[in-house]
């Protein structure tokens, strides 16, 4: 894809065009990262074991803290510890009474596919400030 170009007559205008930018990348930068989250939700709770009572497949989230103008952007995936306390125990197993292999699902879903959601992020950003410009 070729690098939009841009013509400026003046600071007015530069000023306009920056101020352009900023709206839209705000107005769109949470919806974004939520999206990959969801993303990497829908995964986790794929991979998730079932388990006698499913707690950890219905435990993935998605979610996004509240937009703010000077605050960056911020979303989550992952499982809720009220749903499933016991996700760690899963994850990297247990000794005890009843000792439990590791069962790792979480950090494997992660590290899979947070490269291509950064991909993704980038893209859909870059494509905000081209639509601005």
């Amino acid at each position: 894809m070729p690098n939009p170009t841009l013509y400026l007559k003046g600071l007015d205008q530069l000023d306009r065009k920056l101020n352009k930018i900023l709206k839209e990348v705000t107005s769109e930068r949470t919806k974004i990262l939520l999206d990959e989250a969801k993303t990497i939700k829908a995964a986790l709770r794929e991979r998730a074991p079932a388990g006698p009572t499913g707690n950890l497949k219905a435990a993935a989230y998605a979610a996004a803290l509240p937009e703010k103008v000077d605050s960056p952007a911020v979303a989550f995936a992952g499982i809720r510890p009220r749903k499933a306390p016991h996700a760690h125990l899963v994850e990297y197993g247990h000794g005890g009474a009843h000792p439990a292999p590791p069962h790792p699902f979480i950090r494997l879903t992660i590290d899979e596919m947070l490269p291509q959601a950064r991909r993704n992020i980038e893209e859909k950003l870059k494509k905000v400030i081209e639509g601005a410009v």
